[in-house]
């Protein structure tokens, strides 16, 4: 069995455990309002710094989902209690988490560099020639995978086990991440209020609330799954093949 298939048996068992143990014991805490409500602190805490701590951390989790983009979201909505005045700018927000990101991305890059053994052998001798054979390609994938919420670390990691350039990585990387998380602080600076009270007013230990916590992790995962799984080797032209 090779490990992404490990790693999507043993996520799914893990997901349908907790499932099972929530409704047994209906009363156990929600991940969702229990990571929301200590963003929430966090944000409150840190502020600007906070937003590039966590933008890093977010993103130096190697294929690991992790929901970073909470405190951009929250910082870009915070108001002043007494004066109804927005506390941070979220041009700045984005700013800051969109570097954050980019440089826990390079982790997975340096991970890869050191070795990338996250990804099968065959399918990183089958990426690199593909990535050769795309040049003008590889840019654009990253700047579009940055500017997404798709996971960047299924591209970065055989990307740093070919020995593509660093720099090369960086730079749309930090462009995409940036807009993106620009676009996360200003969409926190029009709907944190909404859903704030959308949290606080439903009841996170239902079987809907929970089927909802488990299914959005679980298409997550999946998009991950099938992004590693990715058969590089069926893009490659065969008579390209025969000139090597």
């Amino acid at each position: 069995m090779r490990r992404a298939d490990k790693f999507l048996l043993l996520a799914i068992i893990s997901l349908a455990a907790y499932f099972v143990i929530s409704i047994i014991i209906p009363g156990i805490a929600s991940p969702i309002v229990l990571v929301y409500n200590w963003f929430l602190d966090f944000s409150l805490l840190l502020g600007y710094s906070g937003d590039l701590l966590i933008s890093f951390i977010g993103n130096a989790t190697v294929l690991f989902p992790f929901p970073y983009m909470g405190v951009t979201f929250i910082l870009g909505g915070l108001t002043d209690e007494m004066t109804g005045q927005f506390l941070f700018d979220p041009w700045l927000v984005g700013l800051l988490s969109g570097f954050g990101a980019m440089l826990g991305e390079m982790i997975s890059y340096f991970v890869g560099y050191g070795g990338g053994q996250l990804i099968e052998e065959n399918q990183r001798d089958a990426f690199r020639k593909y990535v050769e054979r795309h040049p003008k390609a590889t840019p654009f994938v990253l700047w579009f995978l940055a500017v997404t919420p798709f996971p960047d670390d299924v591209l970065i990691v055989p990307l740093g086990a070919a020995r593509y350039p660093w720099w090369k990585v960086m730079m749309p990387q930090f462009l995409g991440k940036t807009m993106f998380m620009i676009g996360v602080a200003w969409s926190g600076r029009i709907g944190l209020d909404f859903i704030g009270s959308l949290i606080g007013s439903t009841d996170p230990t239902s079987i809907i609330s929970r089927a909802i916590e488990v299914s959005s992790v679980l298409l997550i995962i999946i998009a991950i799954y099938f992004l590693v799984t990715i058969n590089w080797s069926m893009l490659i032209p065969k008579e390209e093949d025969k000139d090597q």
